[in-house]
């Protein structure tokens, strides 16, 4: 019998723990409580704002994101005119750039026309005086 009272014992005190734990708990539970309804009661106002605050909200970025995208298409149709403009002063500054050349090589080769014939005719002149000097050589002398 002894063995049975001590097995009876063992358990009385496993059981007055156990109680003595779970007062304990209890007591932190208890200190915990207001927290915890503290804590629903920031949710439930988080729920409540959330439901009143995000279909404006929502509706706001809807109207923004299509403002965006009206943005968007007046940059690219901007950009498709800056580009058209630009490709046509292009073709304006190429053909000027033509003209430009074609104008200088004009005047290039009339002025080459020129010194050609400047320095023909001063080979001609030289030609010519000489064939004078030559010509006087043969002449006879007249005293005076």
């Amino acid at each position: 019998m002894e063995h049975a009272s001590l097995i009876n014992d063992i358990a009385v005190g496993a059981l007055v723990f156990f109680a003595l734990a779970l007062c304990g708990l209890l007591a932190a539970a208890s200190t915990l409580l207001p927290q915890i309804n503290r804590t629903l009661n920031a949710y439930e106002k988080l729920a409540d704002t959330l439901e009143t605050e995000l279909g404006p909200t929502l509706q706001e970025v809807q109207k923004v994101v299509v403002g965006v995208g009206e943005l968007k298409q007046i940059a690219g149709q901007r950009v498709a005119d800056v580009s058209t403009k630009v490709e046509d002063v292009t073709g304006l500054l190429n053909k000027a750039a033509s003209s430009a050349r074609h104008q200088s090589s004009v005047v290039g080769a009339g002025l080459w026309a020129g010194v050609r014939a400047y320095l023909e005719g001063t080979n001609q002149h030289k030609d010519h005086s000489s064939e004078h000097k030559e010509h006087d050589k043969e002449l006879p002398k007249v005293n005076k």
